[in-house]
């Protein structure tokens, strides 16, 4: 089955074509999605931990539909790349992590605007709910990860001789 998905026309399609239309659009695509939602996710975090506090937090809120989208372009995006290389990123372990990170990071997401914004906790002594700084460290770390396991999926030989694999 496999086998099917990555040999099927539109993975091929995505994989050999030589239209600008196919993997360059795509990935471009999977790009502006990731500096979306990474962008204001980090714009965010920032303002967590206290910098750019001139920016006031709540109308912060109205962004999150904008990182739904680039979380939405990502999905499409990735998966269109994923099945033109689905054998060699099934067995990536560096692909897998970086899903992994993507994971954690989307429910870091969602965890940030139940708590910070929707139905803050207590609040520190700065005015911001106890917990926004953790929420805001593990959203930088997360993305960080998951854009350095991405980029390195292409590698995973260098990888592995680096870490002594």
């Amino acid at each position: 089955m496999l086998e099917a998905i990555e040999n099927s026309a539109y993975a091929t399609w995505v994989r050999e074509s030589p239209s600008i239309f196919a993997y360059t659009s795509i990935l471009s695509l999977h790009a502006i999605g990731l500096a979306i939602i990474v962008g204001i996710h980090t714009l965010i975090s920032l303002r967590l931990l206290g910098f750019v506090s001139a920016i006031p937090l709540q109308p912060l809120r109205k962004l999150f539909p904008w990182m739904y989208l680039g979380f939405t372009i990502n999905l499409f995006s990735g998966t269109s790349l994923f099945v033109a290389n689905l054998s060699n990123d099934l067995g990536n372990w560096l692909f897998i992590a970086k899903l992994v990170f993507i994971l954690f990071a989307m429910i870091n997401l969602e965890l940030t605007k139940i708590h910070v914004f929707d139905k803050p906790g207590p609040l520190a002594a700065d005015g911001l709910p106890k917990n926004a700084r953790v929420y805001a460290i593990a959203a930088l770390v997360l993305w960080s990860l998951a854009m350095v396991a991405g980029r390195f999926t292409a590698y995973p030989n260098f990888v592995e001789a680096w870490l002594g694999f």
